[in-house]
């Protein structure tokens, strides 16, 4: 009799240790899951912020790129823009005369 109820000691033992191996698993297992779910925020965090990093410079080369291809049109729109200048500089003296003619003429014929 003696050994039985050593046995049944020894099965509720087994029993007891095995309930505190779920528990402990159970709480292993969530400590696990929270650490995974961190160092995947932080993976995120991280792939988010090189993403940034990485669409300022491209955003910055093709800025730069632009302003290249822009400099020979402004260059282009300044010559324009002087000869243009010029042209009415040149006819300014013309422009006058037709004016005062008119005026002139408009006058004289009232």
């Amino acid at each position: 009799m003696f050994l039985a109820i050593e046995a049944l000691r020894a099965v509720r033992q087994t029993e007891t240790d095995a309930i505190e191996m779920r528990r402990s698993a159970k709480i292993k297992a969530r400590q696990i899951r929270e650490q995974a779910e961190s160092e995947g925020e932080a993976i995120v965090s991280q792939a988010i912020a090189e993403a940034r990093q990485e669409a300022a410079k491209l955003l910055a080369r093709a800025e730069a790129e632009a302003a290249e291809e822009a400099k020979p049109i402004h260059r282009e729109a300044k010559t324009n823009s002087a000869q243009i200048r010029e042209e009415a500089q040149r006819r300014l003296s013309e422009a006058v005369a037709l004016i005062v003619e008119r005026i002139v003429k408009a006058n004289g014929r009232s």
